[in-house]
């Protein structure tokens, strides 16, 4: 009898027992290695690694791309489950007073400016480029007082070519690893441009959240501390290490 209740006990709260079918919000842009569309449909590290939860708890994922900033409206109005990826600094405007729980860290990343590399450590802000939809956290607050201008261009790759042959902006704000991930994948050589350390930047993380499923955050937690070899496997997969 004792043996049938330890069983009936580990059916019960064993995690195949409850999944749930879950709607994540995702960003509908190329951020590949991490996330990208592709034929209508999610991909990179990201999507490797929430399929991967998704199969150990046995939930069922729809991932639903939209652009960031209604990405931001629609988890405060819950018209999404979760959403990936975010941080408590990101959408302070939308966010306000809402309870939003976060998971621990799935990937670190640095936030920074590109410059040309003969103009590491000298170049002087006026103009900054950044991707639509994107803030430049790391010079806000010059932003807001207009010492500093932004541009905004649709994707990545076109932020990067336009400065590439154009004297538009000083410099371009983006995720350092995939800007240069960009930069391989157009055949731009390294060199050209680089990330000046010496200017304002940021270090974050990027977490899974989410308004009304704090339980499967808390699952997400337990899934990355229990599969830490297979996360750090996936981030060298994707050359994110």
């Amino acid at each position: 009898m004792k043996a049938l209740i330890i069983s009936l006990f580990v059916l019960t709260y064993s995690p195949l027992s409850h999944g749930k079918d879950l709607v994540i919000g995702v960003e509908n842009i190329d951020y590949q290695p991490i996330s990208s569309i592709k034929s209508g449909e999610y991909a990179g590290y990201a999507r490797e690694l929430l399929d991967h939860f998704a199969k150990e708890y046995n939930h069922n994922i729809t991932y639903r791309p939209l652009p960031i900033v209604r990405l931001f409206q629609e988890l405060v109005d819950q018209e999404i489950d979760l959403k990936f990826p975010d941080n408590p600094n990101w959408g302070g405007k939308f966010k306000k007073e809402s309870a939003i729980s976060y998971s621990q860290s799935t990937l670190s990343y640095i936030d920074g400016i590109m410059v040309p590399t003969d103009k590491l450590g000298q170049t002087k802000l006026k103009t900054l480029g950044i991707v639509r939809g994107f803030t430049p956290y790391a010079v806000i607050d010059e932003v807001n007082q207009g010492a500093i201008k932004v541009k905004e261009f649709n994707s990545i790759k076109t932020l990067i070519s336009i400065f590439l042959n154009r004297n538009d902006v000083e410099g371009i704000y983006f995720n350092v690893a995939i800007a240069s991930y960009t930069m391989r994948s157009l055949g731009i050589d390294d060199e050209m441009i680089a990330f000046d350390p010496s200017l304002p930047h940021i270090n974050g993380d990027y977490f899974l959240s989410t308004v009304k499923h704090t339980d499967i955050i808390k699952e997400f937690d337990e899934f990355l501390k229990n599969n830490a070899s297979f996360v750090e496997k996936l981030k060298g997969k994707y050359g994110l290490d």
